[in-house]
């Protein structure tokens, strides 16, 4: 289903602009898609500024591997991708990542922790 309304089209590819610029020049699939509905967009806006602007107490890494852990809770392959990424780039470290996949193994299981491991590579056996 895509927006056929001029005028919403418009306006959701005004938030688009605008989220690239939040972002620091980054939208996802999601927010394209979230774009046909500008106001479920702008939802989303403003829910991101108090989650990740509001909120300083946490260093970022930390926010990150939050989401992940979530993103493996709830099974959203995105959250888990794009957060462990994230994490990664704001300084989050390998065992970092891993005892974050251990409270979710821990809390939710073996089936909660499975997209969790896309984010190592492969050990390779000899």
């Amino acid at each position: 289903m895509k927006q056929t309304n001029k005028e919403k089209k418009k306006r959701g590819l005004e938030l688009l602009e605008a989220l690239k610029k939040e972002r620091g020049g980054e939208v996802l699939e999601f927010h394209k898609r979230i774009a046909n509905d500008p106001d479920l967009l702008t939802a989303f806006i403003n829910q991101y500024k108090i989650c990740n602007k509001d909120m300083t107490h946490l260093p970022r890494r930390y926010k990150e591997l939050i989401i992940m852990a979530i993103g493996c809770v709830r099974n959203t392959p995105t959250a888990i991708n794009v957060h462990s990424k994230l994490a990664l780039e704001h300084g989050a470290t390998l065992e970092e990542v891993g005892e974050t996949l251990r409270i979710v193994f821990f809390l939710a299981g073996s089936t909660a922790l499975l997209p969790g491991t896309e984010v190592f590579e492969p050990l390779e056996m000899e």
